[in-house]
């Protein structure tokens, strides 16, 4: 009966020996006794089926049969050395771009945890104005909007509850006592680029008023607000425990959808399909536990 002809494990150690020169150096280098090594290559060589050539020192070379199966070995350790180094090595990092106060109300806690799971880790990048940002700059943008732009692909992944701001000053200025009806006669901070023509800042529109500065950036907003510019619609979650700034009663406005945008020709990148869809479960799963602590 044949002995069975080796396999992965055998050709591996038919290698290191042919490497080495000798049972004790592929001993050595397998971190394995020599003995144990010796039993390995009379197992490979059983019924008469040399691979190696002995000379009077102990040297080990293949003979023909141990040349190819060394040549089979070396291929199949390339091909694997290979694969190993496509499927371990880490991509490039997903660039997700978006303003600081995205960053830390929606984001800082997340990319961590998408990190964790994803082949990439994430990179985050603050920007004053991400409605400004070419295409080319990120990957993922995360922002205010009221829906995926053209040409793009996207993913609701929450709501900002909002309400209307003033600082205390401004207030006692302008002698500002229960609800506001409308806001005629006041002062007022609107939204522009992309973030006004959200649902939130298109209401905050049709309140009237008279407009005090314009900024496509909802904490320059908040500054503003503090300073005394005008009354702002912020999220209450920026605003609310801001000391510098009183709600002020009025209409109810509707809340600002949070969008993730890729350009569309990335959504084939399976790190920005990946995010995608991720963020959506993530996100629900994150509002859901919300709602339920509330």
């Amino acid at each position: 009966m044949a002995a069975p002809f080796p396999d992965w494990n055998d050709l591996r150690d038919i290698l290191l020996i042919t490497n080495a020169g000798s049972l004790s150096g592929a001993a050595r280098i397998a971190q394995i006794s020599q003995s144990t090594m010796s039993r390995r290559l009379a197992a490979i060589e059983a019924n008469g089926q040399p691979v190696f050539l002995r000379d009077e020192m102990g040297r080990l070379s293949p003979n023909a049969r141990g040349l190819e199966l060394v040549a089979a070995a070396r291929e199949m350790a390339a091909v694997y050395d290979r694969v190993k180094a496509r499927l371990t090595d880490a991509g490039p990092p997903l660039r997700v771009a978006s303003c600081e106060m995205m960053a830390k109300l929606f984001l800082a806690p997340a990319l961590p945890v998408w990190s964790s799971r994803a082949d990439s880790a994430a990179v985050l990048q603050v920007h004053e104005d991400v409605y400004a940002l070419e295409a080319e700059s990120f990957d993922v943008m995360v922002a205010p909007m009221a829906a995926a732009p053209e040409r793009s692909t996207g993913q609701l992944l929450g709501l900002f509850q909002m309400g209307l701001f003033a600082a205390p000053h401004y207030v006692a200025a302008n002698r500002i006592r229960g609800g506001l009806d409308t806001l005629e006669g006041q002062g007022v901070i609107r939204a522009s680029k992309v973030l006004g023509d959200t649902e939130s800042y298109r209401w905050l529109a049709r309140q009237g008023g008279n407009v005090t500065m314009l900024s496509p950036n909802i904490p320059i907003m908040a500054e503003a607000c503090a300073a005394g510019l005008g009354v702002a619609l912020l999220p209450l979650d920026l605003a609310g425990h801001d000391p510098r700034m009183l709600p002020i009663d009025g209409p109810r406005p509707p809340p600002c959808e949070i969008w993730a945008v890729a350009d569309a020709k990335s959504s084939g990148d399976p790190r920005v399909a990946g995010f995608l869809k991720w963020a959506r479960g993530h996100f629900r799963a994150t509002r859901g536990e919300e709602r339920a602590a509330g």
